[in-house]
């Protein structure tokens, strides 16, 4: 082999050279170390032996091919690993995408069946869809899990939102909807006049809310609201119409489909 060639051509120059009896036990101590650095078993008391049987030039010539061996061991264990590793790193990759379209899809069904739904139930008494009540918090339910992607997932969350809410409380909606909306505009929980609870109201909420609570309430989101620490009780939601909402309007959305309607707090700036 060639490795041997050059081993045994490295020790006899080493050998030929004019080296004191203690150079040469130091060169073996040197190899001693490495091989023990590299802990490999059985190759510390392999270099005991060495020491006994003769020249240094063999010494050397066994030391290397010994590596070489072990150099070619190691390559082949690495090289398998690396092509197990490969197929793990592929497999990964076609289950990962195999997931990513199964979730797709399984949003799509479940944004169909919220359309259908809101459909549905858009035309149904609000004392009536109470008997619905269970379906459509599956629906909200499956909502959160799908991705908010497409024209049609907001105007379609949001409705459901409002058929739930409605579903959901206890509130005479169709005689509090006869009363005149007031406005709620830029108001916060503690300047001079601030707002208290609102009960029993009709309401459209503008720029910035906060700190206000609402209960047994028709509340209106315009399109330029944002919430901060407001609490909504018993309340009917509705939403402001539009494929493409603002980032606030989504994250009520998001709260509100993730939330028990009945009781919930929404922040959004």
């Amino acid at each position: 082999m060639t490795g041997d060639r050059d081993a045994k051509v490295i020790g006899d120059k080493i050998e030929r050279m004019a080296l004191r009896k203690e150079d040469k036990e130091w060169i073996v101590e040197q190899i001693a170390g490495a091989v023990d650095s590299l802990k490999p078993k059985g190759w510390r008391k392999a270099v005991s032996a060495l020491r006994e049987i003769g020249p240094l030039a063999t010494i050397i010539a066994i030391f290397v091919t010994m590596l070489g061996i072990t150099a070619g061991a190691i390559y082949q264990s690495f090289a398998h690993v690396e092509k197990e590793t490969q197929f793990r790193t592929q497999t990964t990759d076609t289950l990962n995408r195999t997931v990513e379209r199964l979730t797709s899809i399984e949003g799509t069904l479940s944004l169909l069946q919220a359309q259908i739904a809101a459909q549905k139930y858009s035309t149904v008494r609000p004392k009536d869809l109470k008997n619905y009540r269970d379906e459509l918090t599956g629906i909200k339910n499956n909502l959160v899990q799908a991705q908010p992607v497409g024209p049609a997932y907001w105007p379609t969350a949001f409705e459901i939102i409002r058929l739930l809410s409605q579903a959901t409380s206890d509130i005479e909606v169709e005689k509090v909807a006869e009363q005149r909306e007031g406005i709620i505009d830029n108001v916060g929980s503690n300047p001079p006049g601030g707002f208290g609870p609102i009960r029993n109201g009709r309401v459209v909420l503008k720029n910035l809310v906060q700190g206000v609570t609402f209960i047994n309430s028709i509340v209106r989101f315009d399109s330029t609201v944002r919430l901060a620490n407001d609490v909504f009780i018993n309340c009917v939601f509705i939403f402001p119409p539009g494929e493409n909402p603002p980032k606030p309007l989504q994250e009520i959305g998001k709260t509100l489909l993730a939330s028990d309607l009945s009781r919930v707090t929404l922040n959004a700036s």
